[in-house]
């Protein structure tokens, strides 16, 4: 199936992460100040898992390892990067997890499965990444069966004024220095990160995110800011 998403914007996204796909685990745990893995254990904690369950942006497959670790169910991770699927991969064969995590190419815009395959859905760190985000909750609802959750990790600015004094000086100032001596892409990540993170929180605050879950058949939506805000948590049951 061709990707609703205009080519440039497919190949940006590709880009940004096949140039970090090897060190990404590895980085995302040093920048995010060492709390990468506990949102992603935070995560997939509000998770109540059944049979099958779709992990809508992969990446390496930390998400993907952490639920199969926690729960005996199968997960497909679906990605639009190659590389990033493919370090997923190695780690899950290392960790013997490959009959239980399988991997496919695609865009969580477009997604190549039935309407209601699947209990659960969790996506991280995706919406920034899509053209219309609404219609993309509303392809991660269809292909969610009646009652199944939907969970999702974003970045987000901090509410609380001081913590996003410190967050701006972090992401747009320290931030693009501290990946200076990073390998592959992560310097052009670096600088992309902030900047980014605040034109997708300008145009859908949290607020908004929540109005588009209801839109899309999730009536009741829980949110927990971690970390003051620089992450938001979010999830919820689709209607029966």
């Amino acid at each position: 199936m061709k990707s609703r998403q205009p080519q440039s914007h497919t190949i940006f996204t590709q880009g940004l992460f096949n140039g970090i796909a090897g060190s990404y685990d590895r980085w995302a745990q040093i920048l995010t100040l060492f709390q990468y893995l506990s949102w992603r254990k935070f995560l997939v904690s509000k998770m109540a898992l059944d049979d099958m369950v779709l992990d809508a942006s992969t990446g390496t497959a930390g998400v993907a390892l952490e639920i199969a670790r926690r729960h005996n169910c199968k997960i497909i991770g679906l990605d639009v990067t190659r590389l990033m699927m493919d370090a997923g991969l190695k780690t899950v064969e290392k960790q013997n997890m490959n009959g239980r995590i399988q991997f496919v190419q695609g865009t969580a815009e477009q997604l190549p499965f039935a309407d209601e395959t699947f209990d659960a859905v969790v996506s991280t760190y995706l919406f920034r990444y899509v053209q219309d985000p609404s219609a993309t909750i509303g392809e991660l609802s269809r292909v969610l069966k009646p009652g199944g959750q939907l969970v999702s990790l974003e970045f987000g600015v901090p509410p609380p004024r001081w913590i996003r004094a410190l967050w701006l000086a972090y992401s747009r100032g320290i931030l693009p220095i501290l990946t200076i001596p990073a390998p592959g892409g992560w310097h052009e990540a670096g600088c992309f990160l902030g900047p980014s993170i605040s034109r997708f929180c300008k145009r859908y605050p949290v607020s908004r995110l929540e109005e588009m879950w209801g839109e899309r058949g999730f009536p009741t939506v829980k949110i927990k800011y971690l970390l003051g805000g620089v992450a938001v948590a979010m999830w919820g049951k689709k209607r029966q």
